[in-house]
């Protein structure tokens, strides 16, 4: 097996993954939809060949020991890979996700500009969720892209493993790798506190602790940017309330409602050009309502204000909607997707309800 012609293949046809077992013929990820390759499938001493060409020596002990690796390596001056090594079934595989070398921005992602607010914040914490492949990192990248051409600050990321490179611009970026840098996310948060940071992004908060000190970074004069795995802002709050005994939720919700600033939840789905996919973006802006309902355990409200469009917030069906008016996706694409059909559709009509409005909440207009 090729292993170079295999990762400039990938990127000739604008793969997102590599999938490589034993046994088989490798695998392409393209546009969401796996693609088996023309190919003969791949040995034991092929696979082994393989990961001995890239897998750093102080990883096969882990793998061994752990039955899985995660680690990131860059081809050439071609591109960037996050790979994750582990076996099935006693059986090695590979599974590899390409990044660019280029830090893709806010408008070439396609994403809405309402993100480049998150340049101007001063403190807080702002989160990107979605599922695993809904483009988490190319949306944190941009944002990060975009710190570093409009402000001076010093940023330090977290990460585990990393995956966009970034240059010094306007600000000075660090960033430590999870493993090699830093043994874990929330040693890397902590010592990131004593590094005169203005933002730090947090790969991924993974457990109780972590979300309590980037919380407290939040608190103390930073912006903290991080991910979650959450399909919706209400359930990114209740999956960090989540992990907490039910007698901190009060202070939480508290904490919460005064240093979260926004939480973007997205999706990938395909173009009408069947040339890529494009982000759906669900956007929560913690504006004076949200911030009210957030504090008095009424999430289930916070839609109500989301659908305004108040600060640029948007919900998932108006952000379809939107790219079905534009003709970036089919109308029959986006209803796989709709929370709400028949919403969905008086949205790309351009119709709206009185709920679309916002409303007054005890004294906040929506």
């Amino acid at each position: 097996m090729d292993f170079e012609r295999l990762i400039e293949g990938a990127v000739k046809f604008k793969a997102s993954d590599i999938h490589i077992m034993e046994g088989a013929a490798p695998f392409f990820r393209v546009d969401g939809t796996i693609v088996p390759l023309t190919a003969p499938p791949v040995t034991h001493p092929e696979m082994m060949e393989l990961l001995a060409s890239f897998l750093p020596s102080r990883l096969r002990q882990r793998l061994e020991e752990k039955r899985g690796v995660d680690f990131s390596y860059q081809y050439k001056d071609v591109v960037r890979c996050r790979l994750v090594a582990f076996y099935e079934r006693q059986k090695l595989r590979i599974v590899l996700r390409l990044i660019s070398l280029k830090i893709p921005t806010i408008d070439e992602l396609g994403l809405s500009p309402t993100l480049k607010s998150f340049a101007t914040y001063n403190f807080g914490m702002a989160l990107v969720t979605g599922p695993t492949g809904s483009g988490k990192s190319s949306t944190l990248a941009a944002v990060i892209g975009h710190i570093n051409a409009s402000r001076k600050a010093c940023v330090i990321t977290i990460e585990d493993p990393i995956e966009f490179l970034h240059q010094n611009n306007k600000c000075i970026i660090s960033q430590r790798e999870v493993g090699d840098d830093v043994g874990n996310f929330n040693d890397g948060l902590v010592q990131a506190l004593r590094q005169d940071p203005d933002v730090i992004l947090v790969g991924e908060m993974r457990d109780a602790e972590t979300i309590r000190t980037a919380i407290h970074a939040s608190e103390t004069g930073h912006l903290v940017l991080s991910t979650l795995h959450t399909t919706t802002a209400i359930q990114t709050i209740e999956r960090i309330l989540g992990v907490f005994p039910e007698t901190e939720h009060a202070s939480l919700r508290a904490q919460l409602a005064a240093n979260l600033r926004a939480v973007v939840t997205q999706i990938l789905v395909r173009r009408i050009d069947g040339k890529g996919r494009a982000a759906v973006q669900e956007i929560m802006i913690c504006v004076p309502s949200i911030a009210k309902l957030i504090h008095e355990n009424r999430l289930l409200d916070i839609y109500g204000v989301m659908k305004g469009g108040e600060e640029g917030m948007q919900i998932f069906d108006q952000s379809l909607a939107a790219l079905a008016r534009e003709k970036k996706i089919a109308m029959e694409e986006g209803m796989k997707y709709a929370h709400d059909e028949f919403a969905y559709k008086r949205y790309i009509k351009g119709v709206a309800a009185s709920s679309d409005r916002g409303g007054i909440i005890d004294g906040f207009a929506g």
